[in-house]
């Protein structure tokens, strides 16, 4: 019988910065299909949906955040743009983490026993 980390497809949405590689990097580690898509610069609403059904895992974090994670010098009004482009996967998604203050291996525990409890 197959370990339901192999037969649970992962889609991780959210703002830049929120840690969305890392987590898929991370679970896919552990036995998971997980991909990111990048639905924050994208004008179609449902891209995150395009590769068939799955999970969605929405991560966001506060302006501060992304800011000292990126250094990008964006301003307010671009991630309001973002978060405007990720109403539908916001509103869709199965399991909703902030990843303010947490640590890469924190964002990793906590996505994981939202997965299982899923499951």
């Amino acid at each position: 019988m197959a370990d339901k980390r192999e037969t649970c497809r992962v889609v991780i949405v959210g703002v830049c910065g929120s840690g969305k590689t890392l987590l898929a990097d991370g679970l896919t580690e552990l036995g998971y299909e997980a991909r990111s898509v990048s639905q924050e610069h994208s004008l179609v609403p449902d891209l995150f949906l395009h590769g068939g059904p799955g999970t969605v895992i929405y991560l966001d974090a506060r302006d501060e955040t992304v800011s000292a994670r990126k250094q990008t010098g964006w301003e307010p009004r671009q991630l309001a743009d973002q978060r405007r482009r990720l109403k539908l996967a916001r509103e869709k998604a199965d399991i909703h983490i902030s990843t303010d203050g947490l640590e890469p291996g924190e964002l990793l525990r906590k996505a994981v026993a939202e997965l299982e409890a899923a499951l």
